[in-house]
C-alpha cells in the first residue's frame, strides 16, 4: 500500500505507528510502502530514528522534521541517543559545551571569577548506524535522524530538518551560558536522487551567560546553512556559534564572562552527518556537505 502525508503529522517512533522488523533493525521505527508522498509537514519524536522504506518512489514537497529546537520539550527521532559521552561539565559560573556527534562541539566560555567553562564529549570518527547528535550540557537536545530508502528515486522538494537545537542563556546571576545541541543525521539509498530544497543537519548556537539582572541570550537553533548565531553575553560571554556548513565542522566555543564575574558563554553544537551516494544530487542549499 502507499503512505501519504496530506495534512501536518506528528508521529512517535515509539509507539504504534511503526512496522514490525524482523531483519535486525529494532532500534528504529521504519515506514514501509509501495510508494511515500510527503506533501505537509512530518514531525518525528522519540528515541528511535525514523526509516522511510519505498519499494519506488519517495515524493516530497513537506518538510519532513526530525530536528530538535528551543523551548520544546520533543527531541527530534533518534536525537541524545545513550551513546553520547557527557564531556567534562563547568564549575559554577563556566559556559556548558556543546553537544558533539561527527563534529565536535564548542568548549564553554570561562566563568569571570575564573570558574572553569565545560569541555565537549569525543566526536564520533566511524558511524555504523542511524543515530541523532548529542545534547549540550546543561543545553540544547541533538538533531534526530531520518533514513529515505527507494527503489526507484527520490526527489525532496520540502526539505529536511535534523538540526541541533539552540540553547538557552542563562537567566540570571553570575551563571554561564548552556551548551548548543549537535546536528543529527540525514541519510540517502536509491538510483536516483534530487533535492532542491534545505537539508539542515547542523548544530545549535550557544546560550550567553549572564551577571546580576542581565541574563544571557539564547541561542539560535539552524534556520539556513549558516551558522546558527550564539546568544548575546550581555555582561557575561557570548554564546559560541553552532557548527559551519562543513564536513565534522565543530561548534564554537563560548566567550569567557568579564572580569566582574559574569558568566561564560556555552559552546555551539557540533556537525551532524548528511549520506548519499555520490550520484546524488542535493544542489546547494545543504549543511553539512553530504559524504557517500
Amino acid at each position: 500500500m502507499p503512505f501519504a502525508v496530506s495534512t501536518p503529522t506528528t508521529i512517535d517512533t515509539d509507539g504504534s505507528q511503526c512496522a514490525s522488523v524482523v531483519s535486525g533493525g529494532a532500534n528504529y521505527c521504519v515506514i514501509a510502502a509501495t510508494d511515500i508522498t510527503i506533501d505537509a509537514l512530518f514531525r518525528a519524536t522519540g528515541k528511535r530514528p525514523l526509516v522511510l522504506i519505498a519499494n519506488e518512489s519517495i515524493v516530497t514537497t513537506g518538510l519532513i522534521s526530525v530536528g530538535s529546537f528551543r523551548g520544546s520539550d520533543q527531541v527530534g527521532a533518534g536525537g541524545d541517543p545513550s551513546a553520547c559521552a557527557a564531556g567534562t561539565p563547568p564549575a559554577a559560573g563556566g559556559g556548558g559545551a556543546g553537544g558533539s556527534f561527527l563534529g565536535l562541539g564548542g568548549s564553554g566560555g570561562f566563568g569571570g571569577n575564573g570558574a572553569s567553562g565545560g569541555e565537549p564529549g569525543a566526536a564520533v570518527t566511524d558511524v555504523f548506524e542511524l543515530r541523532g547528535g548529542c545534547p549540550g550540557q546543561n543545553g540544547g537536545h541533538g538533531g534526530g535522524a531520518v533514513y529515505l530508502i527507494a527503489g526507484e528515486r527520490i526527489d525532496v522538494h520540502g526539505g529536511i530538518n535534523a538540526a541541533g537545537a539552540g540553547a538557552y542563556g542563562s537567566s540570571g546571576g553570575s551563571f554561564g551560558g548552556y551548551g548548543g545541541g549537535a546536528g543529527g543525521m540525514i541519510g540517502f539509498e536509491a538510483p536516483k536522487i534530487t533535492c532542491n530544497s534545505l537539508l539542515l543537519a547542523s548544530g545549535g548556537g550557544g546560550g550567553g551567560g549572564s551577571q546580576g539582572a542581565f541574563p544571557g541570550g539564547d541561542g539560535e537553533s539552524p534556520s539556513t546553512t549558516t551558522a546558527a548565531r550564539g546568544g548575546d553575553g550581555a555582561s557575561g560571554g557570548v554564546g559560541g556559534n553552532g557548527s559551519t556548513p562543513s564536513i565534522a565542522a565543530r561548534g564554537m566555543a563560548g566567550a569567557p564572562g568579564n572580569t566582574n564575574a559574569g558568566g561564560g558563554g556555552g559552546g555551539g553544537g557540533g556537525a551532524g552527518l548528511i549520506k548519499a551516494p555520490a550520484t546524488a544530487n542535493l544542489g546547494t542549499m545543504v549543511s553539512p556537505p553530504p559524504t557517500p
